[in-house]
């Protein structure tokens, strides 16, 4: 399970999935912080062919509108690739804030990473 290093995110290989957490919860929302987040997860899936990611939210405590672009961006990138992304650990107020904006109907939410890993 090596792991890649980057200054926003942190990246587990678990059976050819990458694993990405965030190494706190203010790069959701500070604006430079979503742009570096933004940038990482971008350069994560272009090196990878149909790339396979999870995203794990748990440490989330907050993410901004901006954010949630960046994921709808990372997302059409990843299914142009083929690949397949998954999000879990969802705190229950970003998880209504999903349901609400309706992404729940865009992304494939797990309640936690053993679950979303099977779904591959």
């Amino acid at each position: 399970m090596p792991i890649s290093e980057y200054e926003t995110i942190n990246v587990r290989y678990i059976d050819g999935v990458a694993v990405v957490g965030f190494q706190d919860s203010v790069a959701m929302f500070e604006a430079d912080k979503v742009q570096a987040v933004g940038k990482e997860l971008m350069d994560l899936i272009a090196s990878r062919k149909e790339p396979r990611i999870l995203l794990n939210l748990a440490n989330a405590h907050f993410i901004s509108s901006a954010m949630l672009a960046h994921l709808v961006k990372l997302n059409r990138k990843i299914q142009q690739s083929r690949g397949r992304l998954r999000l879990c650990g969802l705190r229950p107020v970003i998880l209504d804030a999903f349901k609400v904006s309706h992404f729940d109907r865009i992304f494939e939410i797990h309640v936690d990473e053993a679950s979303a890993l099977k779904k591959f």
